[in-house]
Order: structure tokens, then sequence, then C-alpha cells
């Protein structure tokens, strides 16, 4: 059974986002698996550490995709799930110092820019910049970020990775007829071969279903999910930052 669950379901299934049938499937497969139950733990503690690293912050907008589940079924979820936690003993710890040495001083500082990742051992500074909010100032920001860190980077010779990946409705910043920053991402790929931009593709299906017409800008790769792209990388050791 563990063979036939993708990380897209176990993320759905954190979120319980599924239908009461799916629910119930992964259910009875996690009971049976002790593996999967830890991919399980694996992902729930990450979302569980990276919401708490924001805590309090206001949300980019109100769902609108959220599908209302009885209180019984998210209860005994919950406590599923919460009975799952101890199986993991992962903390959270600082950003490397070769990350944390090219972050821009205005990032570094703010409270809702926090570094968080879940392995320190990597020498290189590899970061996610996470993007789930249309704000035009905050699409501008986390360009602006992501140039400044690879400039940063350069300066002090250091090899460095970046990826931008863009979720909810962070997603315009990579829609094609929709973004207004389409001419300062040509120039930042052109500029930085180690700068990728990586558009959720859970959020673009949804999108879809509701009848938008969503077609990614070339510079743009798709990830089957962000949440996935976020945990593969983190467990690599790239720093991760909410902007």
């Amino acid at each position: 059974m563990k063979n036939n669950i993708t990380d897209e379901t176990l993320n759905a299934f954190v979120d319980q986002q599924l239908t009461p049938s799916e629910m119930d499937e992964v259910f009875g497969a996690v009971n049976q698996d002790a593996e999967l139950a830890q991919r399980v733990c694996q992902v729930r503690q990450l979302k569980s550490m990276v919401k708490n690293a924001y805590d309090g912050m206001e949300p980019s907008r109100p769902s609108e995709w959220r599908v209302a589940r009885s209180r019984s079924f998210q209860a005994l979820a919950a406590s599923l799930l919460l009975g799952l936690g101890g199986l993991l003993g992962w903390a959270m710890k600082p950003a490397n110092t070769t990350a944390a040495s090219i972050l821009p001083t205005a990032l570094a500082e703010k409270v809702e820019f926090i570094p968080t990742m879940l392995n320190s051992d990597s020498s290189q500074g590899r970061i996610i910049l996470h993007l789930d909010n249309d704000n035009p100032e905050r699409m501008a920001a986390v360009l602006d970020y992501a140039d400044e860190i690879l400039d940063n980077a350069r300066k002090e010779g250091k090899q460095a990775k970046l990826e931008i990946v863009a979720n909810s409705y962070g997603l315009n910043l990579l829609r094609a007829g929709y973004t207004t920053q389409l001419p300062r991402i040509r120039s930042l790929s052109d500029k930085h071969a180690n700068l990728s931009f990586i558009a959720c593709g859970q959020t673009v299906a949804r999108f879809k279903r509701e009848g938008q017409d969503v077609r990614l800008i070339e510079q743009a790769k798709m990830a089957p999910s962000a949440i996935g792209e976020v945990v593969s990388k983190m467990k690599e050791g790239w720093t991760y930052i909410r902007v």
C-alpha cells in the first residue's frame, strides 16, 4: 500500500483535504505500515514547525477551497496524527552559517522572515523563498531578495542555489498574462543560472477546477506540490524562508 500513496496524497491527508473514503483508505494503510506512518509524521511535523514559526501572522487571504469535514471525523484524524507525532525526534535547527551570511539584512532581521531548516549539515547556501501571497510589494520583494542573496554569495565566493516556490495566490507571480514581474524574472534568470522558479501543481490544478486559464511563464517549473517541494529540500539541508 505504501508504494501507492504519494507524498501529495499524504500532504492532503494531513490537511484533511481528501474525501472521507480516501481518508479511511490512508488511515488503514498508516495503521498497518510503520514506514508510512513515519512519512505522515514527517509531513505533519514540518507543517507544524513552519506554522509555529509564523504564528500570529495574518493569512494572505481566506481559503476558498477548503471542504467542510464533520467534527467527529476531524477529531479522529487529529487524534491519530497526534499519536503518530511521537515517532520522530526532529527538532528545528538554526540556518547554517553559509546561508545566514548571505541573507539580506532586511530579510534576516524581520520576525516574519524566519530561516528554518531540518538539517544544518550543509556547507552550501541553499535557500527556498516561499511566496503564497499576490501582494505586489511581496512579489517584488521576493525577487529583490533572491537577487541580493545570490549577489552576496557571488561576492563572497560561495556556491549558492535558490528556489522561489509559489503556491496559493503567490502563483500569480509565475502566471503568463498575469504577472507584472515578467521583465524582472527574465532579467534574473539570465543573470543567475542557480535561480529556479517553482510553481505548485496542486494550486494549478485547483485554479483550473475553478475554471481559470492557468499558463505558466517559461522560466517556471512545476512541482507536484509546494509542501512536497519544501519537505524534500529541507530534508537535504536547504534553508526555508517564507516571504
